[in-house]
Parts: C-alpha cells; structure tokens; sequence
C-alpha cells in the first residue's frame, strides 16, 4: 500500500509500506556525555522513536552504522557537529555515501551556517538546548522522509537556511528574495529589507532558484524577475531596479535578460 498520514490522537502519524505506524530506530552521536542523555531522555519520550543508541564520536558512530543490517538499519541519526576529529558535517557527508542513507538531524550549540547542513539534504537542524515540541517537529520530518509522504527536505531547493546577527537560523522563501550579490567567497541574499551572508556560490543558488525566476544579470548578481521595477539605459550601460537599488547588466547576459522580459524564448529573434 502507498504511505499514507493518519490522525492518531490529534496528531499526525505516518503508516509504513507495510501498513504499520512508523516506529525509529535512532542513533545519538554527540562527544559529550551529558548532552547525549539529555537527548536520549527526550527522544524515550517520543511516540515515534522506538531504540535509541549512543555513539561518542565518529568512529563509533560509522562502525554501528556499518554493521546495521536491513532489518535493523538506523532511520535517523542525530548528528553533533562541533567534534574532535571528524565533525558532524564530515560524519554526514560520509554517511551521504551509504546505500540508503538514514534521515540526518544536526544538533548543535554552536552557530554553524544552517546552509552547510541542508546542503548536506539534512531534515533538520536543531539548536542546543533542544526544546521538546521542537523535537517533536524534526521527528515528523523524519517520519515524513521515511514514509515517503514528505520530500526530502522540504527546505532544499525551496528555502534558503541563514543566520540573523543574533544567532537565529531564518528560512527564506523565494519570494522573500530580490537578489543574490557575490561577495568573494560568500553571497549576501538581499530581501526588501535585509541582507544575510551565506556560503555558497552565484552559479548554485542561481541555478537551483531558477524555476522560481530568478536570473544572473551579472558575475556577482542574480534577480528574481519580478522583484525587477524598472530597466534602465546609460552611458555606463544598462541597470536594473529592485527595491530603489540599482544593480548592473553585464553585456555577456544582457541577451538573456531582453528575452526574459519581452517573453521571447527564441534567441534568433533577440537584437
């Protein structure tokens, strides 16, 4: 049978391929003792999460994943990331390499760009101390991944993960965006009336935001074409307008650009 959501109490729960409700096998990978049994305690709390182990580091943690079978393989692993030796997005990018790969969750107390964990098709991202209903949340995603009910993630291509200067992780829409502006080896993502600095490149987000409209006008901008106001003509040569700024158009994408606003898809009919 196709995976189905269900109501049980209230709340959402996800049926197997099989029929039966979802119950997780968990991995908890953290160096620190402490912060291990506090996660432990909480996820022995949730409905959704059957056997929870421990792992102390990223050895540990590989080889019990290396040794799970089919019928006892981990559906979720929730994965520190400050840790000696290898760190979580180390752990994650090999665990990226496993034939069927569990559901990554990171959990950290640190403010590590959320952007590097969802490049990584992470379901979540937790921050230390973790707050029960907010588990619970990551817990659904998972359940969701794992039924086949929900994409993975729902928060790549079609939300952007950043960090506020107050520490806080924002996931912005396509909407919210005007522009992306290169900046060395970051980007900054302008919105209407912020700007956030990420790590990545122009050629990524550009080309995984495209379908939502967004176009490279420039080697260091990118637009979304609606939030264009105006185009403009000078001596310097051609602009456009978004949000009361002007950002240049390079001749190399000029054409582009010229089909996108009359509509015209066919380049031998662009002056």
């Amino acid at each position: 049978m196709p995976p189905v959501s269900i109501a049980l109490g209230g709340e959402s729960s996800y049926l197997s391929p099989t029929g039966g409700v979802f119950v997780l096998r968990a991995l908890v990978v953290d160096d620190e003792k402490p912060a291990r049994d506090d996660l432990r305690w909480m996820l022995d709390r949730q409905d959704d999460i059957g056997e929870v182990v421990e792992a102390c580091g990223a050895a540990e943690a590989l080889k019990l994943l290396a040794a799970s079978s089919k019928d006892d393989a981990f559906d979720v692993v929730f994965l520190d990331i400050r840790m000696p030796e290898l760190d979580g997005l180390d752990i994650a990018r090999m665990i990226g390499r496993f034939e069927a790969p569990p559901a990554i969750v990171f959990v950290t107390a640190f403010d590590t760009p959320a952007s590097d964990a969802f490049e990584l098709a992470a379901v979540d991202y937790l921050r230390k101390p973790v707050a029960a209903d907010r588990l619970s949340r990551a817990i659904d995603r998972v359940c969701a991944v794992r039924s086949g009910a929900g994409r993975e993630p729902d928060l790549q291509p079609d939300r952007l993960a950043v960090s506020t200067h107050g520490g806080r992780q924002v996931l912005l829409r396509p909407n919210e965006v005007t522009h992306f502006e290169a900046s060395g080896d970051y980007v900054r993502v302008h919105t209407a009336t912020e700007s956030y600095l990420i790590r990545d490149t122009m050629a990524r987000l550009t080309d995984a935001w495209s379908r939502h409209g967004f176009l490279r006008i420039h080697r260091g901008y990118s637009v979304r074409m609606s939030a264009v106001d105006e185009v403009r003509s000078s001596s310097s040569g051609r602009c456009v307008l978004v949000n009361e700024q002007e950002i240049p158009v390079s001749r190399r994408y000029a054409r582009e650009l010229t089909l996108r606003l009359t509509g015209d898809r066919n380049p031998d009919r662009a002056n």
